[in-house]
């Protein structure tokens, strides 16, 4: 019995089978060659269960979520048109340039029909009115090439600048299936050329930005542009994005966002001021912030980091002033170094500062100012010593202490020591 698989050259000729009916009628294949519109129907297990692949009716092994290669579209038809004297009638519908991974074409205003575009994967296309001249849509195909949890919801835009104004007002699109990422995106519509549903836009040397950001794991994002594409066709590309676990938040969205928030996140907001605040006690010089995170109930650096990593999943306005800024199309608030700290970011000269850190809390962070400056804390260490009984009824007794391992020549032992009697 088939199984569910992504279709491709390896399984073509064993998986697909031409159907004699669209999905509109009564199919018994799941794939149909609509001469009649020149469109192509990818019909899948989710509306036509069983086919007869050769040996009776059993699981149609072409899904939505595995999908099929368009490369195996073309070999498959390579295949019908030498047994089928009516397809040869017609001019043949795809076509492979090799020039790019994935690429291929459909020809003489050959398209596929409706949603089937979302069911391919490992491959990209250009649709034309008829001969290779006037273009009516174009799709990239884009792939994950770190895994990705099977629930994780990744998302995409295409926009001309990556600044933090253009990406809250870009509009941003879920990929049509949770987990890892292989399907395409539409770069170029023109309905001037008979495809009245295709759009009037050329997104073709835009830059697509593609985000992750699951509750408990790393948030991340790339880009085609520090990808190396620089120009969309109908091609399809690897992005180096995935999915890594967050050792810092374990912690549950439903205590730390929403409406069942508990204590120390009850007492935090985000805020964007209109005059930058000066934040001073640091090792090195003050430095002015426009964000403030406030955090009246002293929670963790880490605390607050799950804060930030639930802020930069909403939907929606996130912060506690009269503005209005989406989280979810909104920066990444924080990076970890490779101590572990996390570091705040600043972007477009606005940084952020996270409030109401305890004095031992201050060693986790690096606060980084309006211009891009890191600001560290100074190391105030608290030691407790349990003495004798002895020795505290003794009036003349006294206690030394001193660095064991100190920084350059501060340590016991040289003629730089640093002691202290107590």
């Amino acid at each position: 019995m088939a199984s569910a698989q992504l279709i491709d050259v390896s399984n073509y000729a064993t998986l697909l089978v031409q159907s004699t009916q669209g999905r509109d009628g009564t199919p018994n294949g799941n794939i149909y060659f609509d001469l009649a519109i020149n469109t192509i129907q990818i019909i899948t297990r989710e509306e036509l269960a069983q086919v007869d692949l050769g040996s009776g009716l059993e699981d149609n092994p072409l899904t939505n979520n595995f999908g099929i290669t368009l490369q195996a579209l073309y070999l498959f038809e390579n295949q019908q048109r030498r047994l089928d004297e009516t397809l040869r009638q017609f001019y043949r519908d795809t076509g492979g340039v090799y020039k790019f991974s994935g690429a291929f074409i459909f020809n003489k205003g050959a398209k596929l029909a409706g949603d089937d575009r979302k069911k391919i994967r490992g491959s990209g296309w250009i649709e034309y009115e008829g001969d290779r001249t006037n273009v009516n849509r174009i799709y990239f195909g884009v792939r994950s090439l770190v895994a990705i949890g099977e629930t994780s919801q990744p998302y995409w835009t295409l926009v001309e600048s990556t600044t933090e104004a253009a990406l809250q007002s870009a509009t941003w699109s879920n990929f049509f299936r949770v987990g890892p990422i292989d399907e395409v995106v539409q770069v170029f519509g023109d309905t001037a050329h008979g495809d009245s549903e295709a759009g009037d836009f050329d997104y073709t040397t835009r830059n697509l930005v593609v985000r992750l950001r699951p509750f408990g794991s790393q948030h991340v994002q790339t880009t085609s542009v520090e990808t190396g594409i620089n120009e969309f066709s109908g091609f399809n590309a690897g992005f180096g994005i995935g999915e890594f676990d967050n050792a810092f938040n374990s912690f549950t969205l439903a205590d730390v966002y929403g409406a069942s928030q508990t204590a120390p996140w009850t007492g935090m907001s985000l805020e964007k001021l209109t005059t930058p605040v000066v934040k001073t006690g640091f090792n090195e010089p003050s430095g002015l912030f426009t964000w403030v995170l406030t955090n009246s109930g002293t929670g963790t650096v880490d605390q607050c980091a799950a804060y930030l990593d639930a802020l930069q999943m909403q939907d929606d306005d996130i912060y506690a002033g009269s503005g209005i800024y989406n989280g979810r199309k909104g920066r990444t608030w924080y990076t970890r170094d490779a101590q572990g700290r996390v570091v705040t970011s600043s972007i477009s000269d606005e940084g952020l500062f996270i409030d109401g850190l305890s004095t031992s809390e201050k060693q986790n962070i690096i606060q980084t100012d309006d211009a891009g400056d890191a600001k560290t804390y100074p190391f105030f260490p608290e030691i407790r010593i349990n003495v004798g009984a002895i020795a505290k009824a003794d009036g003349n007794g006294w206690g030394q202490v001193f660095y064991a391992n100190g920084s350059g020549v501060l340590d016991f032992d040289t003629l730089g020591a640093v002691t202290k009697r107590c």
